[in-house]
C-alpha cells in the first residue's frame, strides 16, 4: 500500500461556484484524473458553493480561510483548482495567497491547462500579470451581470416577468394605481404635497416610502436603461415614456428634500431603551410627514412608546441629577490613594532592579578579567534600559499626583466637563454613566453606572404627554 507522501500533508482540491444555480461537475471532472493518483485519506476536497470571489473578500470565504490556516500551519503538499479564477478574482488577494504557497513550498496546479488556461509558475512577474488578467474579467464579469440586472430584474413592482420569454408585463392588480402614481407625481409642487402623495401610495402599493422614491427615478418604468446612453428596452411594456420620466426628474429637488427630511429623523435614533414589560430593545420608529419619532414595543403585552424628544428630555435630566450628585470629592480621594498605592509599587520594583544591577556589576568584575567594555555587557544595557523606563514612568506618576494634590479646584473641573458635554455630546456622558433605561408606560426607570460617586440619585422619572412630572428615588 502506498504510504501518505510528505507527513500530514493534503492534495487539496478546491472548487469554487460562484451562485447557487451553478454546477461543480465541470470542475469535478477535470480534477478526476488527479485524485486517482492518491489514497483517500491523502486528499482533502474544499468545495465553496454559491460564493462570489467579486463580491466577497477573503476573510468572508471561511472555506477559503480555513484553506490558508492549513497552508499556514504546513499540513498542504499541492492544491488542484479548475482554474485562477476559482482561488480569487482579486488581483491583491491572488498574489497574497501565491506568495505564502510559496514560503510553506506548496504547489499550485490547475486543471483546466488542456482548455488554454496558463499553468501555474514559478516566475512572480508571469504570476502577477496573469491575476491582474483574472481581476479585469471579474470585475468586467461583475459589470455586466449587474448591466443584465438593471435590464433583467429579477423582480420589479408592477411587472409580471415571463420566464420563458424574458417579456416584462404590466402586473394587472398594480397597473391602475401606478399608473396614477405617476401622473400624480407629475402634478406637485410642493414638499407637503409629495409627502402626503407618498404616503398615500405606500398603504396602496403596500410597499415602503424608500420604493416608490426608487421607482421615481427608475428609467425601467419608461422602457429605458440609461447606463450607457438611451437604450430601449422591448421587451419592456413601460408605464411612462421616456419624456415623461425626464420630466419626473425635475421634481429631484422634492426627492432630495424628502430623503434629508428622513435623514434628519434617522439621526434621532443614538440611544437604546429598553422596553419594562420584557427588557427587549425597542424598536425606532419615524414618520416624515408629521416629522416626529419615536420607540415602540409591543411582544406581548400593552403597547409602549416613547417619542425621541420625551426620550432626550429624559436623558438630559437624568445626566444633570447625576452630575449635580457625583461624589466629587470621594472620587479625588479614591484617585490620590491610587496614585499613592501604584507609586509606592513602582517604587519597591525600581530599588529591587537596582539591587539586582549591583549584584550583576559585582559578578561581572569577579568573573571578568576585562573590564574595559563592562557597560557593553548585553544584560546590564537590557538593566539599564528597564530602569530609565521605570524611572520615566515614576516620574509621570509622581507629576500627576502633585497636580491632583495641587489643583484644588480640579472636582469643580471635572464638574464643568460633565455640565458641557451634556450640552454638546450627551450620548457620551449616556454611554458612560447610564447602564440601562426602562421604559415604560409613562415612566422611566435607570439604572446608573458608578455608583460608588453618586448620592441619593432619582432613578425612576413620570412623564405623561411628554411633559415630566416628577421624579423619585
Amino acid at each position: 500500500m502506498r504510504k501518505m507522501n510528505m507527513k500530514n500533508k493534503y492534495k487539496v482540491f478546491f472548487r469554487r461556484v460562484s451562485s447557487k444555480g451553478q454546477d461543480l461537475a465541470m470542475q469535478e471532472s477535470a480534477d478526476a484524473h488527479y485524485r486517482k493518483q492518491y489514497l483517500p485519506k491523502e486528499i482533502k476536497i474544499i468545495d465553496e458553493d454559491d460564493t462570489s470571489a467579486n463580491k466577497l473578500k477573503i476573510v468572508e470565504r471561511p472555506l477559503m480561510m480555513q484553506l490558508v490556516w492549513m497552508i499556514q500551519n504546513d499540513q498542504v503538499d499541492i492544491i488542484y483548482a479548475f482554474d485562477r479564477t476559482r482561488l480569487f478574482r482579486d488581483f491583491y488577494e491572488a498574489n497574497y495567497f501565491v506568495s505564502i504557497c510559496r514560503k510553506k513550498n506548496v504547489r499550485i496546479f490547475f486543471t483546466s491547462t488542456n482548455n488554454g488556461h496558463q499553468q501555474a509558475t514559478d516566475n512572480t512577474l508571469i504570476e502577477g500579470v496573469l491575476n491582474i488578467v483574472s481581476d479585469i474579467e471579474g470585475k468586467n464579469i461583475a459589470r455586466r451581470t449587474a448591466e443584465a440586472r438593471k435590464r433583467y430584474p429579477s423582480k420589479k413592482l408592477g411587472f409580471i416577468k415571463n420566464k420563458e420569454t424574458k417579456q416584462y408585463k404590466k402586473d394587472p392588480a398594480k397597473e391602475n394605481i401606478l399608473d396614477r402614481y405617476f401622473n400624480d407625481l407629475t402634478k406637485v409642487s410642493s414638499s407637503s404635497e409629495f409627502e402626503k402623495l407618498i404616503q398615500e401610495y405606500k398603504k396602496e402599493l403596500k410597499t415602503t416610502p424608500e420604493t416608490l422614491i426608487k421607482v421615481a427615478r427608475d428609467p425601467f418604468y419608461a422602457g429605458y436603461d440609461l447606463t450607457t446612453g438611451k437604450n430601449k428596452l422591448h421587451h419592456v411594456e413601460s408605464y411612462i415614456t421616456l419624456a415623461q420620466y425626464e420630466g419626473l426628474q425635475n421634481k429631484e429637488s422634492l426627492l432630495s428634500k424628502y430623503e434629508n427630511k428622513k435623514a434628519d429623523l434617522l439621526e434621532q435614533n443614538i440611544y437604546q431603551p429598553l422596553c419594562g414589560y420584557c427588557h427587549n430593545p425597542m424598536k425606532f420608529r419615524y414618520d416624515i410627514a408629521s416629522r416626529t419619532a419615536w420607540y415602540a414595543c409591543s411582544k406581548k403585552h400593552p403597547k409602549i412608546e416613547i417619542s425621541s424628544k420625551d426620550l432626550r428630555q429624559v436623558i438630559t435630566l437624568s445626566l444633570d441629577n447625576i452630575i449635580a450628585k457625583l461624589d466629587t470629592e470621594r472620587l479625588m480621594n479614591e484617585a490620590k490613594q491610587f496614585f499613592q498605592g501604584f507609586k509606592m509599587s513602582l517604587t519597591e520594583d525600581l530599588n529591587l532592579l537596582k539591587t539586582n544591577k549591583v549584584e550583576i556589576l559585582n559578578e561581572m568584575i569577579i568573573n571578568n578579567d576585562d573590564l574595559q567594555n563592562w557597560r557593553e555587557h548585553s544584560l546590564y544595557k537590557e538593566l539599564m534600559i528597564l530602569e530609565e523606563k521605570m524611572e520615566q514612568s515614576l516620574s509621570e506618576v509622581e507629576s500627576a499626583e502633585q497636580l491632583l494634590l495641587e489643583n484644588k479646584n480640579l472636582a469643580e473641573l471635572v464638574t464643568n466637563y460633565l455640565e458641557k458635554s451634556n450640552t454638546s455630546n450627551s450620548y457620551f456622558l449616556y454611554s458612560m454613566l447610564i447602564e440601562n433605561l426602562f421604559v415604560y408606560r409613562n415612566e422611566i426607570n435607570l439604572e446608573v453606572n458608578r455608583f460608588n460617586y453618586i448620592q441619593d440619585i432619582e432613578k425612576t422619572l413620570i412623564y405623561e404627554g411628554g411633559m415630566l412630572l416628577c421624579s423619585k428615588d
